[in-house]
Formats: C-alpha cells, structure tokens, sequence
C-alpha cells in the first residue's frame, strides 16, 4: 500500500515538474516540444523533455527530427548501472500515453586460454592468450602487476598481437627466454570489458621440485580447509547426540 502511494505521488511531481517547464518555456512552440518525454523509472529521474536534456550525465542525449514522431533515447558507452526500465510518456489533449523499455546491458569478459596457474622453466617461452567474445574492442592492455607492457621498450623479449576473428578478438602476449622476474600476475584489459588474470611461475631450469610444491599449494590448503570443516561436523554431530542421550526424556 504504502509503495502504491509513493508511485503515484512520484507520478504526480513528474506532470507537476513537465508543467513548471512549459511555464518556463521561452518560445510559443515550447508544448509540441514538451509533449514527449523519457523517464528512468528506477529513480523517477526525467531524462528529457522535447529536446532538452535534465541529467548531469552527458551520455544521456534524445535524438529526433524535424517533422519526425521518432523520439530516441541515446545512451553512450552503456554501463551495468544503466540496467532497468525506461518510460516514454506522450502528453496528450486526453491524458497521457506511456511506452515501456526494459534495458539489459550485457558486460563481455575476457578469458586466458589454459590453466590460472602456469609453470615455465628460465629460458622458456611464455605465451598468453586473452580471448574476448561478443565484442570488438579497440585495444587489449596486458598488465604485469600494475605495469602495463604492451609499450614496455625496454623489454625486446616481449611482444603483443590482437587480432579480430569474427566475433571473437583475440589478443596474445608472448615473452621469450623468461626470467625468474617475469614471474607474477598477469591481466588482460580490454575497456568496457571484465579482465582476466592468470599467475605465471618462473623456476630455475631443472627445479621441478619448486613448481611441483607450487602446483600443490593450492590443492593443499582446500584439502586442509576442507578436513577442518569435517572434523568440526563430527564434533559437532558427537555433542547433539550425547545431549539427546542423557537428558530427560519428557
């Protein structure tokens, strides 16, 4: 009950506020221009007005022609955040007509091709492939830590090709004869689109041991965490069914 009357009292401040702008209006054609608007419903925010714009977010913008019935909402470099319903409202001698739109903004990712974790020996080649689905980015950043390398020219070990294939983009990172110093974590960055990470192990040549220990690190401390929670169950189990057995039975 009480959001029904916080909608309608919303709905009311919006024909209020459209009708303190035709008040406002300089030019005597200012109705026809008034006659259509678009609304984020989310927060009752009004977009735009005829033509104008009343939003401090400049991706916002209406798009419409001379003669033209069409009245385009435009979003730029459309976000997650841009999720939601919109209202297109027609004000008519009547009443009002209302058009509904219900926007899905899809967020690609970026992906490296093989496991998180990747062991190479010194002197090894390490190749990394980012593959980006459903979209055609600009450019692919790859990200040593918080260095960006694909203009790193102090390093001519390393190198950067991004190609489009189809609907694919596909961006590989290679460096040749590595170094215990390129071990670390690696992302690719492509804009508008979520990165991907990958950790990269350097070991010296024949130290199969070390990679081996960290190759099971991981393994080890699930294993761990998970022998904990079941001996914590057990214990757990053990005193419900010792306090069922010796209190009074009722």
């Amino acid at each position: 009950m009480k959001g029904s009357i916080l909608k309608i009292f919303a709905k009311i401040m919006i024909v209020l506020t459209l009708l303190f702008l035709l008040l406002l209006s300089p030019c005597p054609q200012a109705f026809l221009l008034l006659q259509v608007s678009w609304i984020r419903r989310w927060d009752w925010h009004i977009l735009t007005t005829g033509i104008y714009t009343y939003t401090s977010d400049e991706r916002f913008n209406v798009l419409h022609l001379d003669g033209s019935d069409d009245w385009t909402l435009q979003i730029k470099y459309a976000e997650i955040r841009d999720n939601g319903t919109y209202e297109c409202q027609m004000y008519t001698g009547t009443g009002v007509l209302s058009q509904f739109v219900n926007l899905h903004v899809h967020t690609p990712r970026a992906a490296i091709l093989g496991p998180q974790e990747l062991h190479v020996q010194e002197g090894d080649t390490i190749t990394l492939i980012c593959v980006i689905q459903q979209s055609k980015p600009p450019f692919v950043f790859w990200y040593h830590g918080e260095k960006m390398v694909n203009y790193d020219s102090g390093s001519h070990r390393l190198s950067v090709i991004t190609k489009v294939e189809g609907t694919r983009t596909h961006s590989r990172l290679t460096i040749i004869d590595a170094r215990s110093w390129d071990s670390g974590n690696y992302s690719c960055v492509p804009p508008n689109v979520e990165p991907a990470f990958v950790l990269v192990y350097v070991t010296e040549a024949g130290d199969t041991v070390a990679a081996v220990q960290r190759r099971g690190h991981t393994a080890e401390t699930q294993e761990t965490s998970s022998a904990v929670r079941m001996v914590f169950q057990a214990f757990f189990i053990s005193c419900i069914t010792l306090l069922t057995h010796f209190l009074p039975v009722r």
